[in-house]
Order: structure tokens, then C-alpha cells, then sequence
């Protein structure tokens, strides 16, 4: 297990939009009225008067307490039990009003912040057997419960290591409650009872004492369990296998056997005994590439890919546009002699596209630069040299790849031991250009692998099943303040803010802050001058207008529009004034909805 959150910032999890202020009693008329919780457990338990929501006594005057279940919370708290103590955690979840409820059609892209715990301790609750819930209880002056209406909002980023919980940017936090400071002195501030007015003072006033605490006691949680790992690490750590159900452990045994010692002399590889590791042709070949792939992408795409190297040989990465899935692909294989990458066309229609095709008149095949590339990695398997080779296929779904691949794709999962069935006919008495003993075939050896990219767009087709089956797809995701570091851009914590509330809007969409979008605004804030844009502001205005916003497609009819736009104009109201462009244009997009256009960039 590792330890995933991250010391300093906040963190946070959706509750019911409870009534009655959370005072701990039931709801009247639990049917009808929706606090997000099913149906069925409203009318089986809140109707009946049974008490058995886990929100009732969040904000409960005397001991308040939260309930999680362990399906949500358990991958943390079963190893970490003390992985929330000290933290800063926020309640949020939809807005809610009389007499329904939450309006499950108008919902919007933000949720609305209840109140906020400064969690003391957690404890595990055995209901039965099968059944655990923890106990979240705060400092008794370490709550606050916000006032009405819930106008306060909230973006938020998952955090990979499991559901429910969810990171909260610390600047953003301490901005919210800013604001909500600024609310509480308005004439009618509309608390639920006096004692939430001082809570909330109190809270407020010791917040950034608070989070300095929680950011020690994170971090030295973290550092117990960097501690525990090393410990348990066997002193070779190169190639992973699988035991149980799929997950990665160290194997010596494994290592053993590729020895790149003993590989050099191995010959051709010989039927599998029973109990013997199957040799490995790893797609991560050092452990520079490794760390990179982890700190960039995290622990999970890097587990991701030795993985594949023992149950697959395809890889499909996906992801955004400017991802990183090129850079990814071409940095897996150091030596540049064996790797080859190949542009897929829209227009290939068979295996000719591929692989080249047999000349009418001199009767000898014509090798295409990915044909050549097989007999190189044959010649050298012959010579005994068991190294990967690797072959990247860029845009591999911009033509669909039953059509040309098939060949591959079939040979390719045949035993290592099978060398016949793993061989292509390619037609013609000989490959032109290859010096080749056995004519016109080629052998795709076991040490070849394969590497696709792939975007998901309408210029792009899907995958079959048929493909998906015998590949392993990773995906690439990158939070904005990650690409911002990765392009060492030095921007005003309210810069970043704004990138990153823009990208949680627009992501669902296919327009993100992207890794290019990153370098391009780099290179112009370099060159201020050049551009006559002394403000930084206006630079980062005209990129997330030319990068970002120019993705956007949004049609006429589609109701998810009506909850994109409302959080579109929010972003503009706190950013409009430095975003000018971009508010601007979001304006335009409203006003073209409104009048039955769709907006369509490009």
C-alpha cells in the first residue's frame, strides 16, 4: 500500500445534503425529499425514523462525529489509521433547497462546502464480518459548520490511491474561507445558530497554524512508511511479477533469469518447464526511466507498465492531446538502433500498408521500414542477443488496425517456443535489401514489442474488442500544477489556481491544460517583450485562449451545457478581470446558446 496524500494540502469527501442543518434528527417526508442517498434507503430507513445515515451527527453540537464506509475510506485508513489525524477535511455536496431537494437535472460542475473538520482521530467500527466503518471525530474546537445559503464553492482532485476521498489545493481552502469571512460580516449573515458564527471565527483565525500541524504529521507518516517499503524490498528490484490476483511483487527468482550476463549467451528460447519463470523482455529497460515514469506520472502507470511486460506485449497508451504519450513511448527503449517508430495513415486498408508488397516484376517483396525492422530484430535473436526491440505505432487508431495489423496481432500471441506460427509469409522468392537464408518470411521474435498511442476524438476510430483483448491500455494524466512543474513555470499561486479550475470545467470535454499549452506559455512569458505584454496575466489570457478554450465544442440542446456554462461564468466572475479574452469569449459562447447556435471553434 502506498501512502497518497500529499502533506499540506486539504483534504475532502462528499456527504447527503442533509436538512434541518444536521442537527441530528430525520428527515420529514424522506421519500420525496433528496439528499443524495438511494431511494431505497430513504424509504427503508429515513421514512421509518431509523437513524441509520452516516451524516446525521456530523455537525452534531456535543461530540461530533462522521461515518465512513470502509469501501470508501478502508484503502488508507486499514493501513494508516493515522493518515487523517491533523488534517484539515471539508464536507461538500450538492446544493439543496425546499421542497425537493437536490435538482438532479440542474446539477452543477462544483459542489457546495457544508463545514469542515480538523479531524483528531479515526477509529474502526466492526459491524460485522463483512462490514467496517470508520469514525471520523474532529477537535472539539477544531469544526465549523457553514452558513446559509451554500454559496461557497469547491474544486477539488481525486486521489489515485482509491475513491471518496478527494485533495484540496491548501491556497484554495484558505481563499474560501476568506470569502466566507467576508459573507459572515455582511448585515444578514444567516447562520444556523450564534455558536456557528464563533466556530467558524476560531477556525478561521487558527487555519494556517492548523495546516502547518497537518503538513508535519502527514509527512511523517509518509516517512514510517518510505521506512517500512525499503525494508522490505529485496536488494534487486528491476523486473516485477505477478502473484495472487495481480499484484506486483518483487521476484529475485525472476531477476535471476534475466541476467543480462547469462541472456548474452542463452540460445534460442527452449520449451518452459514446469515451475520455470518465463524470460521477460521488459519494455522499461533502466531505472532512470522508471523514476521518471513515477514522478511524472505516478506509481500506478508505472506498475502499470512492468506489468506488461509480463502478461501483454502491446501497450496502448491513451490520453489528452500534449499528454506525453510520444515522449513516454519513445523514452522506454534507450538505444535508438532498436526501436523504430511508425506514423499509422488514415487511408492503410491492409497489411500491405504495413508491411510492404511483393513487386510484379522482379518478384521480390519490398520491405517496408517496419518490415526491415523485424528482420533486424530476427538477425539479431539469431546471434543470441535477447534485448527488447521496440516498435511505436503513432496515432494507432487513426485507421482501424483489423485491417492492416491482423497479421501481427496474430502471430504475435503464439508461445515463444512456437517460432513456425510466429512466422509471416511475406509472398515473392526474396525481401529485397535483406540478406535472408530462409526467403521471403520474417520471424517476429519474441523480443519484439509493441507501443501504440492513441487519441479519442472524431478523427480517431474505436477499438475492437479483438485488439483490446490481446493489448494492455494505460492511461496519462496529468493535474495542471504537475505540467506546470514538469515546464518550470514560475506563476503566482492565483495563476495556478485558475488553470486549474478551468481544466476541472473543461476536461470533460477534451480541452486541458496541456503539456504543450505549459511549453507554449513558457516561451512567451520568456519573451514578454517581443510581444509587448508587459503583464503576465495577459500572456497566460491569450494561451488559455488560443490552447485551451479553442477546444471547446458545445451544442445547442445538450443539458450538461446548462451546468458547464454556469461554472464557466463563475470562473469568469473571480478571474474575468485579469482573463479579459477569455471571459470575454465565454460570454460569446452564452449568448450563442441562448439564441439556438452552437459554438464550434474550429
Amino acid at each position: 500500500m502506498t501512502y497518497y496524500i500529499t502533506a499540506g494540502n486539504g483534504l475532502g469527501c462528499t456527504i447527503n445534503s442533509h436538512r434541518k442543518g444536521w442537527d441530528g434528527s430525520i428527515c420529514k417526508n424522506a421519500e420525496t425529499w433528496n439528499c443524495s442517498a438511494k431511494q431505497q434507503f430513504r424509504t427503508d430507513y429515513c421514512q421509518q425514523g431509523d437513524p441509520r445515515c452516516y451524516h446525521i451527527h456530523i455537525f452534531e453540537e456535543v461530540n461530533p462525529y462522521c461515518l465512513i464506509d470502509d469501501l470508501g475510506i478502508g484503502w488508507l485508513l486499514e493501513p494508516y489509521p493515522e493518515a487523517l489525524n491533523d488534517q484539515i477535511l471539508l464536507f461538500w455536496g450538492k446544493r439543496f433547497q425546499e421542497p425537493r431537494g437536490i435538482n438532479e437535472i440542474a446539477t452543477r460542475p462544483k459542489d457546495y462546502v457544508f463545514g469542515a473538520y480538523r479531524v483528531k482521530s479515526v477509529s474502526a467500527q466492526k459491524i460485522n464480518e463483512f462490514k467496517t466503518l470508520w469514525r471520523i471525530e474532529p477537535y472539539p474546537d477544531g469544526w465549523v459548520r457553514f452558513q446559509m445559503p451554500y454559496i461557497l464553492t469547491v474544486y477539488y482532485k481525486s486521489i489515485v490511491g482509491g475513491v471518496y476521498l478527494k485533495e484540496v489545493n491548501r491556497v484554495a481552502v484558505e481563499n474560501m474561507f476568506e470569502k466566507a469571512a467576508e459573507q459572515a460580516s455582511s448585515p444578514n449573515p444567516n447562520w444556523y445558530e450564534t455558536k456557528d458564527a464563533e466556530r467558524f471565527e476560531y477556525f478561521h483565525k487558527n487555519l494556517h497554524d492548523w495546516f502547518e500541524l497537518a503538513r508535519d504529521t502527514a509527512q511523517r507518516v509518509q516517512e514510517r512508511e518510505g521506512r517500512s517499503a525499503s525494508a522490505k524490498l529485496p536488494s534487486n528490484n528491476n523486473i516485477l511479477t505477478l502473484r495472487g490476483a495481480g499484484t506486483p511483487v518483487l521476484s529475485e527468482e525472476v531477476t535471476k533469469t534475466l541476467d543480462p550476463k547469462k541472456l548474452s549467451t542463452t540460445p534460442a528460447t527452449p520449451p518452459k518447464k514446469q515451475g520455470e519463470a518465463t524470460p521477460i523482455y521488459p519494455l522499461i529497460e533502466k531505472d532512470t526511466v522508471r523514476q521518471k515514469i513515477k514522478s511524472l506520472y505516478g506509481k500506478e502507470v508505472l506498475d502499470a507498465i512492468m506489468a506488461v511486460s509480463l502478461t501483454k506485449n502491446m501497450l496502448i497508451l491513451t490520453g489528452a492531446p500534449g499528454i506525453g504519450k510520444s515522449t513516454l513511448a519513445i523514452e522506454l527503449v534507450d538505444d535508438i538502433d532498436r526501436k523504430l517508430i511508425v506514423p499509422v495513415g488514415s487511408t492503410w486498408r491492409g497489411r500491405e500498408d504495413l508491411l510492404g508488397y511483393v513487386n510484379p516484376i522482379s518478384n521480390e517483396f519490398e520491405p517496408s521500414e517496419f518490415t526491415k525492422f523485424l528482420c533486424k530484430a530476427e538477425a539479431a535473436w539469431r546471434k543470441n542477443d535477447r534485448h527488447t526491440y521496440l516498435v511505436i505505432f503513432e496515432e494507432f487508431n487513426l485507421s482501424q488496425p483489423e485491417y492492416w495489423f491482423a497479421d501481427i496481432l496474430v502471430r504475435s500471441q503464439y508461445a515463444d517456443n512456437q517460432e513456425k506460427l510466429r512466422t509471416i509469409e511475406l509472398g515473392g522468392k526474396s525481401i529485397r535489401g535483406v540478406s535472408k537464408d530462409s526467403g521471403s518470411k520474417v520471424f517476429i521474435t519474441p523480443a519484439v514489442r509493441f507501443v501504440a498511442t492513441i487519441n479519442n476524438d472524431h478523427t480517431t476510430l474505436s477499438l475492437s474488442p479483438r485488439v483490446l483483448d490481446r493489448a494492455s491500455i494505460v492511461e496519462l494524466n496529468f493535474e495542471p500544477r504537475i505540467i506546470i512543474d514538469r515546464a518550470r513555470l514560475d506563476l503566482e499561486e492565483k495563476q495556478i489556481m485558475a488553470i486549474e479550475e478551468l481544466d476541472a470545467l473543461l476536461k470533460y470535454k477534451g480541452a486541458m491544460f496541456s503539456l504543450r499549452a505549459a511549453e507554449s506559455l513558457k516561451r512567451c512569458l520568456e519573451n514578454l517583450e517581443i510581444l509587448d505584454m508587459p503583464n503576465p496575466w495577459d500572456v497566460l489570457d491569450l494561451v488559455l485562449l488560443q490552447q485551451v478554450l479553442t477546444k471547446v465544442r458545445l451544442m445547442v440542446g445538450d443539458p450538461s451545457n446548462d451546468s458547464l456554462m454556469q461554472g464557466l461564468e463563475d470562473w469568469s466572475s473571480s478571474y474575468g478581470k485579469f482573463l479579459r479574452k477569455c471571459a470575454s469569449l465565454i460570454n460569446i459562447w452564452s449568448e450563442a446558446l441562448k439564441d439556438g447556435r452552437d459554438v464550434i471553434q474550429a
